[in-house]
């Protein structure tokens, strides 16, 4: 399955039966879901579906992150992407959902709370 929506179909571990609905994400090929009768349905918490391609929070970081790349004038020194890419992943997060913690966002994105601090100043965030 890639990239949609599935029921999965019924297993069996010991008497325990599940089933319910699964996201696979098209970039890393993860794939989440809700157990059936949960409350909860459509895709999970941070994945998204774009262009007809759903994928996972670290991939949609990830995919920001290479899109700075894109836009990067030739002759940028290598030792400047790294930076590039943090900065991408952080002010991802900030649009995300600027109301997050420092520390959280550092975190997700691999970085120091003081990045994110300097992207919030930064982007305004």
């Amino acid at each position: 399955m890639s990239g949609g929506s599935n029921a999965v179909a019924e297993r069996s571990a010991g008497s325990m039966k599940v089933s319910g609905e699964t996201f696979t994400c098209e970039r890393c090929e993860v794939t989440a879901g809700w157990i059936a009768g949960s409350e909860h349905s459509g895709l999970p918490h941070g994945w998204a579906k774009e262009r007809r391609k759903v994928h996972c929070l670290a991939c949609r970081r990830d995919l920001a992150a290479e899109a700075v790349l894109k836009k990067v004038p030739e002759g940028t020194p290598a030792s400047e992407l790294p930076k590039l890419k943090a900065s991408a992943r952080v002010e991802f997060e900030l649009d995300r959902d600027a109301d997050r913690p420092d520390g959280e966002i550092a975190k997700a994105c691999s970085t120091s709370i003081a990045a994110v601090r300097k992207a919030r100043q930064k982007f305004g965030a």
